[in-house]
C-alpha cells in the first residue's frame, strides 16, 4: 500500500483506494434530495475537542490533526451547496482564535478542488448558514465571509432587536423553530426550498444533535486515530440528553490508513442512518 492510497477493509476487503478524491468519487451524484452529512475527527478515548490553554475554548486536539484527514475535509466541503456552522465558531473568528478558515481552502493543495466545483458550475465557495439562538454574532465575523452567500438560522422566538441588526448587516434570517433553537427539520426543508441539494455541517456536538433529534442526517464521516490523548475537560461525539430512540447507523465504508499524523494509524470510516435511503 503506498503512501497516496488506502487499504479498503470495507466492502471490498481487497482493493487499494486512492487518498485523492476519494470522498469526491464515492458520492456523485446526489442521492438523496437534499443529503446532509457531517464529519468528525476523533482519538480512540473518544476526544473530538479538548480545552486550549490559551484562549480557554474547545478546539480539535493538535496530537490527530493531519494532512489527510484535511485532505477528505476539504473534499466534503467541495460538495457542499451550503456548510452549516455555529455561532460560537463565528465569535472564534472574529476574535482570531478559530481553528481554521472555513472550506474550501484556497491553498494552492486545493486547487484541484475548486477546479471540480468550477465544472460543475458550482459557486466558488459554499453558501454558509450559522446556527444560532442567541444571535450574538460580531460584525467583523460576518463581514470576514463576503467572499459566499450567508444566512443565519435561529427559531422563532429570537429577540426581534437582534434579528433585525443581522439583517441590517445584509444577511438573511431563517426563522427554523418554534423556540429559541433551530429545528433540524425546519431548517433542512428551508435549504431545500432555497436549492440547497448539499448540505454540510462542520459544526460541533450540538449542531450534531440537532440534526439527529431532527432525524435529517444522512451521513456520517468518522475518522479515528488510534492515539489515546486523555484530559479532563473535553468534548466528545455526541453530548446532551439521552436520544429516545437511538440514531442507528449502517457501515457503507471502512479504510484503513497506514500513514497518519507522525506515523499514528488512523482508520476512515462512512456511516449511514438507517432511515436514509442509500447506496
Amino acid at each position: 500500500m503506498g503512501f497516496d492510497t488506502f487499504k479498503q477493509l470495507y466492502p471490498d476487503p481487497q482493493c487499494d483506494v486512492a487518498l485523492k478524491g476519494l470522498y469526491l468519487q464515492r458520492n456523485e451524484p446526489v442521492n438523496q434530495d437534499p443529503e446532509v452529512y457531517t464529519n468528525f475527527i476523533t482519538s480512540l478515548d473518544g476526544r473530538i475537542a479538548i480545552d486550549k490553554p490559551a484562549t480557554h475554548e474547545h478546539g480539535v486536539p493538535d496530537t490527530i490533526t493531519n494532512p489527510r484527514d484535511w485532505r477528505l475535509y476539504q473534499e466534503l466541503a467541495a460538495r457542499a451547496d451550503v456548510l452549516l456552522v455555529s455561532g460560537r465558531y463565528m465569535r472564534e473568528l472574529a476574535q482570531g482564535t478559530a481553528q481554521a478558515d472555513l472550506p474550501v481552502s484556497t491553498g494552492p493543495e486545493f486547487s484541484d478542488l475548486r477546479t471540480w466545483r468550477e465544472q460543475r458550475g458550482l459557486s466558488a465557495q459554499p453558501a454558509v448558514v450559522i446556527l444560532s439562538a442567541s444571535l450574538d454574532l460580531p460584525p467583523a465575523g460576518l463581514r470576514s465571509l463576503s467572499d459566499r452567500r450567508v444566512y443565519v438560522a435561529t427559531g422563532d422566538e429570537a429577540p426581534v432587536n437582534a434579528v433585525s441588526r443581522v439583517e441590517r448587516m445584509g444577511i438573511n434570517v431563517i426563522r427554523a423553530g418554534s423556540g429559541r433553537k433551530v429545528d433540524g427539520s425546519c431548517l433542512v426543508q428551508q435549504l431545500r426550498q432555497s436549492g440547497y441539494s448539499r448540505i454540510y455541517s462542520i459544526a460541533g456536538p450540538e449542531v450534531l444533535e440537532t440534526l439527529l433529534r431532527a432525524k435529517v442526517l444522512d451521513r456520517l464521516y468518522l475518522t479515528q486515530m488510534f492515539r489515546l490523548i486523555g484530559g479532563t475537560c473535553y468534548d466528545t461525539l455526541l453530548e446532551g440528553g439521552l436520544l429516545n430512540p437511538p440514531a442507528d447507523f449502517e457501515l457503507r465504508a471502512l479504510y484503513y490508513d497506514e500513514h497518519g499524523g507522525e506515523g499514528c494509524r488512523q482508520m476512515f470510516s462512512i456511516y449511514t442512518m438507517k432511515h436514509a435511503n442509500t447506496s
